[in-house]
């Protein structure tokens, strides 16, 4: 058996107490309590070493069983939470006591269909009725099934239950799945399991977060899944749900959207208040928390009236130089305002606020507009001997029918190049650039791995986020799965076919085919962002 994640160091008092563990993640199929497999070495700590350890421990162990599934194999995630959560009905029940409960009597659920043939249906039936009931639940209830929703870079909950109007990470209270049947085993493991790994990526961009508690339904069954930060899972089991008469199922989800957001584990985040004493800016939600590997907070809300964005972190100085250089271009934020804030980080606010780039809501013809300006952002950068580095899904927005690059914090001037160190998402990295990553030989940006990754961002919106080289234990067979699609015309059609919107398979095949123009010899390729610029434009026209 190969090993393919070597992990970690378990860090208990001091250096002298380390204890390094080797965890094949091949177990992981075979083994779900992979805890009776950590090898601890006890001397003489306290209770409260001992629990922090195996917190970490638990934790590491769902992050290793996670990345080992793709979305198509969430199922066995699934099957592992059945076979390992604990049922307690009675506690899940007591938690979402509501203090202003919803009663059965006072809904009219008459005008909700009967009978739902698939998932889509079933969908529409919960929101139709959820809709019925503003007024009486004190969160808002949005459909995330089909958009581009809570993305980080990928994470889709099909009904979420949020703080606010924004549909954001920092403030999901809770989540619910749906699927067309929950007596269909698969389909139930896939919803446990899906919302799970959504938990996972709540406790990890809400950093304080002690429990959650959501979800997964269909139209006559529901079941509610109770997780704290630890990850220890408890389960309410299968609960009979109906539309037409009371049934525990449906009080439990009536109490549940109608209780205060403390009790499904929420607090409003707090990091705005750093913001005291920033000239002009006003908070209205957190769009990403420090949670990034750089340490910065990301807000959104307005100066002068207009809306903005707040970026703070420790040290700006490298943006801050670039965006001075770059100012002059209309596809690349303004800078308006910057300083420091009270505790001490440097700040920027910019403009424009755009949104990130949805196929059904921005269609193929808007899409390859937002790309094509952020084309143009990228030409005027390279004229200036600067390289993003970091192209990717999020660090496009799209605002008044314009596209535009954003974060320039890991840029480079063409000298720094070489001696830089590589940066990226890998989900949007070139190929050479992910070569080199697994090689250790130097690799010289260029335009060739910018363009490169700005196709992946049209692949990646094309197929709703859903791509084959993503959530794999190890590098290598991420790129090699990436490297085999990309470069097999049969296995890129096939992904297409799979994955992709129909109105955008045309435009992905040209571009590909301007992206590998000759197949694997990725050295022979010249890419012209004028030339495709170009083009862009001649689709944009005929479209």
């Amino acid at each position: 058996m190969n090993i393919q994640v070597s992990l970690c160091v378990v860090m208990i008092g001091q250096l002298e107490r380390d204890v390094l563990t080797l965890i094949d993640a091949n177990l992981l199929f075979f083994f779900p309590a992979l805890t009776k497999f950590f090898l601890v070495v006890s001397l003489k700590r306290s209770q409260e070493e001992m629990n922090e350890v195996k917190k970490k421990v638990r934790l590491l162990e769902n992050e290793l069983y996670k990345t080992k599934f793709t979305v198509t194999v969430s199922h066995e995630v699934g099957k592992n939470v059945l076979n390992t959560a604990s049922p307690a009905l009675n506690e899940i029940f007591s938690l979402l006591k509501s203090e202003t409960p919803i009663s059965f009597d006072s809904l009219d659920t008459t005008s909700l269909p009967q009978n739902c043939i698939n998932e889509d249906e079933v969908q529409k039936k919960f929101i139709k009725f959820f809709k019925s009931l503003e007024g009486q639940i004190k969160c808002n209830i949005i459909d995330t099934s089909t958009s581009n929703w809570l993305k980080d870079p990928i994470g889709k909950i099909d009904i979420s239950i949020v703080d606010g109007s924004q549909v954001l990470w920092a403030h999901l209270v809770s989540g619910i799945e749906i699927k067309h049947s929950l007596s269909n085993t698969t389909l139930y493991h896939e919803a446990i399991g899906q919302l799970v790994d959504r938990f996972q990526t709540v406790f990890r961009m809400q950093r304080g977060r002690r429990f959650i508690i959501g979800a997964v339904c269909c139209d006559n069954l529901v079941e509610f899944i109770y997780a704290n930060s630890e990850l220890k899972l408890k389960r309410s089991g299968l609960l009979e749900l109906s539309f037409t008469k009371p049934t525990i199922g449906m009080q439990v989800l009536l109490n549940m959207l109608s209780s205060n957001q403390h009790q499904l584990g929420y607090s409003p985040p707090k990091d705005h208040e750093a913001l005291v004493g920033t000239s002009g800016f006003t908070y209205e939600s957190v769009l990403r928390q420090a949670d990034n590997g750089r340490g910065s907070l990301v807000f959104s809300g307005f100066i002068n009236s207009k809306k903005a964005v707040l970026k703070a972190s420790m040290d700006l100085n490298n943006e801050l130089k670039i965006l001075e250089i770059l100012k002059d271009c209309e596809y690349i934020p303004q800078v308006i305002n910057k300083g420091l804030l009270s505790d001490g980080r440097m700040f920027i606010v910019t403009t424009p606020a755009g949104v990130h780039l949805e196929a059904k809501k921005h269609g193929v013809k808007g899409t390859l507009k937002a790309l094509r300006d952020v084309m143009k952002a990228l030409k005027f950068s390279h004229e200036h001997h600067i390289y993003h580095r970091d192209v990717s899904y999020l660090n496009i927005v799209y605002k008044n029918q314009r596209g535009y690059l954003i974060d320039w914090g890991v840029a480079s001037n063409t000298s720094d190049l070489v001696n830089a160190p590589l940066t990226g998402t890998y989900l949007f990295s070139s190929l050479p650039v992910l070569m080199c990553f697994e090689s250790g030989v130097p690799h010289t940006y260029s335009v060739n791995d910018e363009i490169e990754s700005l196709f992946y961002v049209f692949m990646y919106i094309a197929c709703d986020g859903v791509v084959r080289w993503r959530k794999h234990s190890d590098l290598s067979t991420s790129v090699a799965i990436k490297y085999n699609v990309m470069i097999c015309p049969f296995e890129f059609g096939r992904h297409l076919v799979k994955y992709a919107y129909g109105e955008f398979h045309e435009y992905l095949l040209k571009f590909h085919n301007i992206i590998f123009p000759y197949g694997n010899d990725l050295k022979k390729r010249d890419i012209s962002i004028d030339e495709i610029i170009e083009i862009f434009g001649d689709w944009i026209n005929y479209l």
